[in-house]
Parts: structure tokens; sequence; C-alpha cells
């Protein structure tokens, strides 16, 4: 686990300054800086920053990482983003993400940005974004792309992921 990253955003969220994220790091662990601390250091400092931030309002509740293994497929993990919390992408998320940039890679796509690739998932399923497709878009997405990578040129309605020769 990334305690420092996780620290750092909690920090962020905080607007601590650095001379009192050092006093606070010091007065916790006898350290100023996160690099140098062990691992039950950062835990607790990543513990106590969670805790002000909830006190603060400025972040929800949210249990501590344990060590525990999620099943594989298990969705229900959550990580810090700019924004707050974000999904981490499924596998199937992840098949069609790396079937994308295969099919950029190979030269098949003018654009295999990921908003190209919500466009694309758009026109197909008519959800916004693949983190909120059923079960069966993902498949129908994922047998898509494997039609698209077998295929020479692209048929006319993948037109804008096309690229012309």
């Amino acid at each position: 686990m990334n305690h420092i990253a996780a620290i750092h955003v909690i920090k962020g969220q905080l607007r601590l300054t650095v001379d009192d994220y050092r006093a606070l790091l010091q007065q916790l662990t006898g350290k100023d800086s996160s690099k140098d601390m062990t691992d039950t250091e950062l835990l607790r400092v990543r513990a106590h920053l969670s805790q002000l931030a909830e006190k603060m309002g400025v972040s929800k509740p949210r249990p501590l990482p344990t060590h525990q293994q999620h099943k594989p497929g298990e969705t229900t993990r959550t990580g810090y983003g700019r924004f707050g919390t974000f999904k981490i992408a499924s596998p199937k998320e992840r098949k069609v993400w790396a079937m994308w940039h295969d099919l950029g890679a190979k030269g098949k796509l003018d654009n295999p940005s990921g908003n190209a690739l919500n466009a694309w998932v758009k026109r197909q399923t008519g959800v916004d974004q693949m983190r909120f497709c059923s079960d069966a878009q993902m498949n129908g997405l994922i047998e898509s792309l494997k039609l698209w990578a077998g295929r020479e040129t692209p048929p006319a309605e993948h037109h804008t992921g096309k690229k012309e020769i």
C-alpha cells in the first residue's frame, strides 16, 4: 500500500503548509519526512490525517486499508483521486482499455485517448462512460473490439476512431 501518496492527498485536502506538515510528522513520529518512515509510522500518520480530514469535513469516513486478499474480479475497492474517491477499474474495464490501446498501437485509431474511448463507448452502448456499463454491455464492447482488431479496416460505424489510409 502506498501510504505516502495517500498522506500527500490528505495533506492537500487539509491545505497544510509545508512547515505545519513537517511539524505534525515530527510530533507523531520524530521524523520530518515521510520518506524516512517505516510502514507502521506511515500508517499512524495516515490514520491521524484521515481523522483530521473527517473532523474538518473535507473527507468522508473510510476504513484504512487492510492486508486482506481481494477475490479475483472484485471491484469494491476505492482509491484516492483529486476529486475524492474513485472505483478501481474492473477486469473487463481494464481489458477494454488494453484492447483500445492495442488498436491505437496498431494504427487502427486516429485518437487512442480516453475521451475517444468514452465517445466510442457512448456510441456503442448509449452510456456516457465505461464504468457505468452493465456486465452485458462490457461483454459487447469486448466482442466489438475483438472483431475490430481482427479486421483489416474497421467498418463505417467506427469512422471517428478509424485511421484513414
